[in-house]
């Protein structure tokens, strides 16, 4: 199945309504389906490895009990991360891989990658210089983008490594967005859905800002939000919900 229009279409977590959240599972789905970008999250083990986990303890996604930062790389590899999938995956690629994997399966895949840092209890420092590491070990700056909800931390991450393009992610209103999002270095606005409208728009377009969209799950919404002149909707069903909408658009542009 191809997705008409992928480029609009930022597999959120992966396909992680079809398959285990951030797991090669659910990236190697979302790239079957037809998408070209992904987005996944990374916190920091206790022996300090970069893993690829979206919340800061383990039980919501996996069979164990505990925060991510007090597991070693290798203890959290002996769990199962399918929660809710329980043995619909193979194992080989149910466990919680490293983000030096998923670069290179985005690598490998030609894939697009949005990093978004998740750990809040090194120093930011630490932090940067190991994500920053691994993408540029990988050769794939071009290709990915650094965001967070820890806006300060974005802004130390500019300062260090400004041949990054980075996001702010956030679902409050600014009475400067633009400002805002000059101090802390980003060129890209992640909003949450409900923030979008013609006036927020605009203001982002006028100062060169980008738009990825989160997280866009249904054709209603999808509908509303593609009236706008975004860059990307992040969705956990990269095959269904906006697809439809997006290739009824896509026929209109063509017609």
């Amino acid at each position: 199945m191809t997705i008409p229009n992928a480029s609009r279409i930022i597999a959120h977590r992966g396909a992680s309504a079809y398959a285990p959240e951030n797991t090669l599972a659910a990236f190697e789905l979302a790239v079957d389906m037809g998408a070209t970008k992904i987005e996944l999250d990374v916190d920091v083990t206790r022996d300090g490895h970069l893993v690829v986990m979206h919340d800061p303890r383990v039980d919501r996604t996996t069979d164990g009990v505990g925060w991510v930062r007090d597991f070693t790389l290798a203890e959290l590899r002996a769990l199962k991360c399918d929660r809710g999938f329980e043995g619909q995956f193979a194992r080989d690629v149910t466990y919680a891989p490293t983000l030096a994997e998923v670069l290179a399966f985005a690598r490998e895949r030609n894939v697009w990658v949005n990093i978004e840092t998740k750990d809040f209890t090194s120093s930011f420092s630490a932090v940067n210089d190991r994500v920053a590491e691994e993408v540029v070990a990988h050769d794939w700056v071009d290709a990915t983008l650094i965001s967070s909800i820890n806006h300060r931390a974005m802004a130390g991450f500019v300062r260090s490594y400004p041949q990054f393009a980075t996001a702010i992610a956030f679902i409050e209103t600014f009475a400067d967005l633009p400002g805002y999002a000059r101090r802390c270095g980003a060129t890209v606005l992640h909003p949450h859905f409900s923030l979008i409208d013609e006036r927020f728009v605009a203001e982002a377009r006028e100062h060169g800002l980008g738009i990825n969209v989160w997280t866009v799950d249904d054709d209603a919404t999808a509908d509303r939000i593609l009236d706008f002149d975004v860059d990307a909707i992040m969705t956990n069903r990269p095959d269904v919900g906006v697809v439809d909408h997006l290739t009824s658009h896509s026929t209109e542009a063509h017609e």
